[in-house]
């Protein structure tokens, strides 16, 4: 299930950020294509009229244009100074960088491609063709025709002939009409090095991608992978620990059958260990109810005002004679009238979790400490006891459901009481820890908002 999810998880993260790219990328190759098609046109239009140098004398430099770079030089002019004066001033006076300057103020960005390989058409009236003018340009005279009468017959002054690998300008302004004939090879060398680059980025990129999804998915399964271990240990435990009840209930219940002429007197044994038994069961089955309730956010739970200083008191004295039988004393030291805003089950419930689990572990003849105490705003409640001491190991695990130490193994219980009351700390915005120690003994603590 978790490799699925994380295989889903790389799954549409590549392909919702390798559309974005692969948008982008298209992007970037039609506008390339775009500016190809438009250099051409700009390169082929300056074919026109003496092979291009009306371009060129219309983009030559004005008088003007060298009186204004000069002043901007600081040179000053009366009027009558020559041109070749001008031109000697503006040579003693500009730099590289302004000759630069110049030269892409005077073409710009209009700077077509430069064609070297073309045909000139010039054609009458009638569509027929009465001069060629080639520049390292070769085409039949059949093939030549027949782009020259697709030229004439399309709407557009400029265009592809795709099924001849050209390209054309025609002019219509001209005594007659003229067309021009080029390769569009250049155009599609350069569509062609674009793509292969996009492409190379693009794979690059989707590696790149494919590494850090599979590292991310890592890190936003890891909860749910944890989460589904502790659902399949909680389902594995429950059931071990709800089986041996069973268990025995059958065990007993196989045993009265087998005897169907006793009475009930002659089989109280075996009916007493059922019923206790029974009550075993209900209250594993109560608690994971409760957590499973928690979990779920559905436990319906009324706060007030509760007097934690008398159910702190009332526990203790509760636990005396469990105590007093095993030869522990408790010790209290506890502030009166402590308000806390809380469900006052589930407090008792917390002070009888903390307090049974140090009188159940602690040696003989040592003292188990309950501790009540007010600062600032939070109490602190804390339960003391000298017995095995927790190990760093058992310390990482100490709250997980159904988790006992090796120590406590043999002692009854299902491993349920430690998470209740971390559960019940946290439902009122407090924090449960535990510290053990040779010196200190176990203590466990839990500090809460007033």
């Amino acid at each position: 299930m978790i490799k699925k999810l994380r295989r889903r998880i790389v799954l549409i993260n590549m392909l919702l950020i390798g559309a974005v790219i692969l948008a982008i990328f298209i992007t970037v190759i039609v506008n390339n294509y775009t500016n190809s098609v438009n250099m051409m046109e700009r390169g082929m239009n300056q074919v026109f009229d003496k092979n291009g140098r009306e371009f060129f004398e219309k983009n030559e430099p004005k008088p003007e244009d060298f009186k204004n770079f000069s002043e901007q030089n600081g040179k000053s002019t009366d009027g009558q100074t020559s041109a070749d004066e001008a031109d000697s001033n503006d040579a003693r006076n500009s730099s590289p960088n302004d000759e630069k300057k110049f030269e892409k103020r005077s073409f710009g960005e209009e700077t077509p491609i430069q064609i070297s390989s073309y045909i000139i058409v010039d054609v009458d009236e009638n569509g027929n063709i009465i001069k060629t003018t080639s520049n390292d340009f070769s085409i039949d005279y059949e093939t030549l025709n027949e782009c020259v009468e697709k030229a004439l017959s399309s709407k557009s002054k400029f265009g592809q002939l795709s099924d001849y690998g050209l390209m054309y300008s025609k002019r219509d302004d001209l005594p007659q009409s003229r067309i021009v004939l080029a390769s569009n090879s250049t155009i599609f060398t350069s569509l062609g090095r674009s793509i292969i680059i996009c492409s190379l980025l693009f794979l690059g990129s989707m590696a790149v991608i494919f590494v850090i999804s599979l590292l991310l998915s890592g890190l936003a399964v890891k909860p749910v992978k944890k989460a589904w271990e502790q659902q399949k240990q909680f389902v594995a435990d429950a059931s071990h620990e709800l089986k041996t009840p069973l268990t025995v209930i059958l065990a007993n219940n196989n045993i009265m059958m087998s005897h169907r002429d006793s009475t009930v007197k002659d089989e109280a044994q075996w009916l007493e260990s059922t019923q206790e038994e029974a009550g075993h069961m209900k209250n594993l089955i109560d608690q994971m109810l409760y957590l499973a309730k928690s979990d779920a956010g559905t436990a319906a739970v009324q706060y007030s005002d509760v007097n934690f200083s008398e159910i702190v008191e009332g526990a203790a004295l509760n636990f005396e004679p469990v105590a007093f039988e095993k030869e522990i004393m408790i010790d209290t030291e506890i502030e009166p009238d402590i308000v806390l805003n809380g469900n006052a089950t589930e407090l008792n419930q917390l002070v009888h979790i903390l307090t049974d689990n140090a009188v159940k572990y602690a040696d003989k003849e040592t003292t188990v400490t309950i501790k009540l105490s007010k600062k600032n705003d939070r109490v602190e409640f804390s339960v003391n006891n000298f017995g095995n001491v927790i190990s760093k190991e058992d310390m990482e695990h100490i709250f997980d459901r159904f988790y006992r130490a090796e120590k406590s193994r043999t002692t009854k219980g299902y491993g349920l009481g430690l998470s209740i009351a971390q559960r019940i700390v946290q439902s009122i915005s407090g924090r449960l820890t535990v510290e053990s120690t040779t010196e200190n003994g176990t203590t466990f603590t839990a500090e809460m908002k007033i």
